[in-house]
């Protein structure tokens, strides 16, 4: 399209470019925009509108950097500017930066006070940083003043549904569906409404009901697949599972390779290219697919986490693995493939139905060496006493509370005789010592193990264990890997994920898990103390 006029500021008033930019932002121009702003700038640089106007075309642009500068810039020349101040909390929302992420909505609710959906936000905010009180009194200050307001209800829902007060959370979850054009979110809630209130034809009911009016609704797709598998519907599951790649916030491999997929055609002659998406604990829960592969007669290039590298590389002999970061080095190997899979597409191919999982003991293999220096250090001068690894928590971003059972609670396994040793990520040296003086028991932990650091030299540290018991963390998926005796302590509802399915006390994935559910949410109680008697027989207590 063709400019009005001239884009040259010699011959373009200050006010003519700043529409210009304004335009040229609307069409998604944005280096031109910008470079118009900036020739503003360097002329007159305490210009508040366009340093406001900068950082929105930077947004828009995803450079969210320079879009912060500009728009704290705005607000340090113009306080009152309180469109700068909204804008600056879009990007703190997608760049998760929480706290500042509230305190933006803050000054702008104090500028907008009528403004319903401004509350709305904060709630939001508010949750995201752990206060849920005060989100749930926002929720209701909303309520009060729009009783109606769908996504008011529909995130009041939420919130009580997580705490298990589910009759008051369906009130409002059906307020949320009760209006002409109901947000998904509201449908999405009320399927975890039912998850927790264990109604499971009506969980995949409430997806289905969303999906029917939103058919490209990826999170929608990806949510039921979650539900299906979880039911181990595994065949059906696992085809609505590849919506995930369609969901705007996937940042995965989906479309970096000009390859074919692997639809389960024989594998001879093939080079195989695997690529993991997930997590470190869901790479080596799917990792266990890689020696059905291998046994195909296929050549495998697998990527994964640079710090699985080693921990794989020795585990799967015949696999050439390689990091994320090196892929596309020259001598990567990636080229030469023929095939390629993520995980979870080998989960379509290899277990479509609970039949298929192979009774495999171990599958990943620690480094012996390190193994045994490990557990002579553990066993020094009571080297009779059984090693048991404990972890506890979970720094699962969206159901840390849910999934971790404080140690404060572990007496019924901690009353054993035994020596605990820590497999505890991150720094819990706090909760260890009120654990030791509180019940009288040793935990060892080893501040020359880091497995934020190295898996590897954590695998070894877990290899050394008698036995584990484990909240649903890393630890439990490379106790599991390593066929280490372990129990598994599995939430009610909200936040269990779909792997550990239903009802069962095993698992398929690993043979040497026996897994302790939560019979009510956010009650470990019972679960522990079942735990802890199966650790009792365990040490022919």
């Amino acid at each position: 399209m063709t400019a009005p006029f001239s884009s040259s500021p010699a011959v373009m008033t200050g006010a003519d470019a700043y529409r210009e930019a304004v335009r040229l932002d609307g069409l998604g121009r944005y280096a031109e925009a910008q470079k118009l702003c900036q020739q503003l700038l360097k002329a007159k640089p305490d210009l508040p509108d366009v340093h406001h106007l900068l950082g929105v075309i930077f947004f828009h642009a995803e450079r969210f950097e320079d879009a912060t500068r500009h728009l704290k810039q705005a607000l340090k020349l113009k306080p009152d500017l309180t469109e700068a101040a909204f804008n600056l909390s879009k990007v703190y929302y997608r760049k998760g930066k929480w706290p500042e992420l509230l305190a933006a909505l803050e000054t702008v609710h104090q500028a907008w006070p009528d403004r319903a959906g401004i509350l709305i936000d904060i709630g939001l905010a508010q949750e995201q940083v752990g206060d849920i009180a005060a989100a749930t009194a926002t929720y209701r200050k909303v309520l009060e003043r729009d009783p109606l307001s769908p996504l008011a209800h529909s995130n009041l829902g939420a919130i009580l549904t997580r705490q298990d007060a589910v009759a008051e959370a369906e009130t409002h979850l059906k307020a949320a569906m009760a209006v002409p054009h109901p947000p998904p979110a509201a449908f999405l809630n009320m399927a975890m409404l039912h998850e927790v209130a264990e109604r499971r034809g009506d969980v995949i009911a409430a997806y289905d009901a969303l999906i029917a009016t939103h058919p490209d609704l990826a999170h929608a797709h990806f949510q039921r697949a979650l539900s299906l598998l979880n039911q181990e519907c595994l065949a059906e599951g696992w085809r609505e599972y590849a919506w995930r790649f369609r969901r705007p916030e996937s940042r995965t491999l989906d479309k970096a390779f000009p390859i074919p997929y692997w639809q389960g055609e024989s594998l001879q002659g093939h080079k195989l290219l695997i690529w993991t998406e997930q997590g470190p604990g869901d790479e080596i829960l799917l990792a266990s697919m890689i020696p059905d592969v291998l046994a195909q007669g296929a050549e495998v290039l697998l990527i994964c986490s640079p710090r699985l590298v080693p921990l794989f590389r020795r585990s799967f002999e015949g696999c050439r693995v390689i990091s994320h970061d090196r892929i596309h080095h020259a001598d990567s190997g990636v080229t030469q493939c023929t095939l390629q899979a993520s995980f979870s597409h080998l989960g379509a191919v290899l277990r479509p139905a609970a039949s298929a999982f192979p009774q495999r003991e171990k599958y990943l293999t620690a480094d012996a060496a390190k193994r045994a220096t490990l557990r002579a250090r553990y066993q020094s001068g009571i080297s009779d006493r059984k090693l048991i690894g404990i972890a506890w928590h979970s720094a699962n971003a969206s159901a840390e509370r849910q999934k971790s059972a404080g140690l404060d609670a572990w007496a019924p396994i901690l009353k054993n005789e035994a020596t605990f040793v820590s497999l505890q990520y991150g720094d819990h040296a706090k909760n260890i010592r009120a654990a030791r003086e509180a019940f009288g028991c040793e935990i060892i932990a080893d501040k020359s193990i880091d497995a934020l650091k190295s898996i590897d030299d954590f695998a070894a540290q877990v290899a050394a264990m008698d036995h584990v018991v484990t909240v649903s963390n890393t630890t439990v998926h490379v106790a599991g890997a390593l066929g280490v005796p372990t129990f598994a302590l599995i939430p009610q509802s909200y936040g269990r994920l779909w792997y550990w399915f239903l009802d069962r006390t095993d698992s398929p994935w690993y043979p040497s898990l026996r897994l302790f559910r939560q019979h009510q949410m956010n009650d470990w109680a019972p679960a522990i103390a079942e735990a802890g008697a199966a650790l009792s027989r365990a040490l022919g207590a």
